[in-house]
């Protein structure tokens, strides 16, 4: 339930009742517009774009992450991972990468409740 005020003091009592319909109407409850101005002389006036308009100056990183190579890792050849480097000890790999909606933006068609998740066909391809 919403609760405005339709008179007050050294106010006018229809652009009073109006703006109370507005405050009603920004609350949530359905006013029909045509029967509050009717009989009166409406004017449209379009929203000034600007405030909505945004323009970055910083500049962007770029999408891809180097080569590896120049960190002593070589290629893995895969679309998911980035580099691998051998282990000396025991022969065992050590696989590297990076995913990001930057450098992988099918990841945003994977988001439940405006989080994006990394899709389970993923982890079974890793």
């Amino acid at each position: 339930a919403a609760v405005v005020g339709t008179l007050r003091r050294d106010e006018d009592e229809s652009t009073r009742f109006i703006a109370s319909a507005a405050e009603l109407w920004v609350q949530g409850t359905d006013i029909d517009w045509t029967a509050v101005y009717a009989g009166r002389t409406v004017t449209h006036v379009d929203l000034p774009a600007y405030a909505f308009q945004r323009e970055r100056y910083w500049l962007e990183p770029a999408a891809t992450a180097g080569d590896p190579a120049e960190l002593g890792l070589g290629a893995a050849g895969h679309p998911l991972l980035g580099a691998a480097v051998s282990l000396a000890v025991d022969g065992g790999l050590v696989l590297t990468g990076r995913l990001s909606l930057r450098s992988h933006p099918w990841l945003a068609d994977h988001a439940v409740a405006g989080t994006v998740l990394f899709p389970g066909t993923g982890f079974v391809e890793l």
